[in-house]
């Protein structure tokens, strides 16, 4: 989190936040703390305002309530996880880590 409040964020860091996003998705799809598809939401418009600035000025950064976003969807996320077996969260890191190798357009890339 400190290095997107300093604008010294890495690709790696901004993929890293948009998997857990997708993670978070994937597992509200699945009815699994449906709740935080809201937060997902504007944690994904978060990512796609840094990815404008990174676009823009060559450094991956975010706002205040970007910040809020990303650390909302960590706990809800954390939550989640611990609410199934292990084997049910598996599939579904298997699921995403799918959906970014094959580049899904409902994944957004940097």
């Amino acid at each position: 989190m400190e290095a997107f409040k300093n604008g010294s964020a890495t690709k790696q860091d901004w993929n890293n936040i948009n998997a857990v996003v997708r993670l978070a998705e994937s597992m509200a799809d699945a009815g699994i703390g449906p709740e935080v598809m809201v937060h997902c939401k504007i944690a994904e418009m978060h990512l796609l305002d840094a990815h404008e600035r990174f676009k823009r000025i060559g450094k991956i950064g975010s706002t205040a309530l970007g910040l809020q976003s990303f650390q909302d969807i960590i706990e809800y996320h954390d939550l989640q996880r611990t609410a199934v077996a292990r084997s049910v969260y598996e599939k579904h890191i298997k699921r995403v880590a799918d959906m970014i190798r094959a580049k899904s357009p409902k994944i957004n890339f940097l």
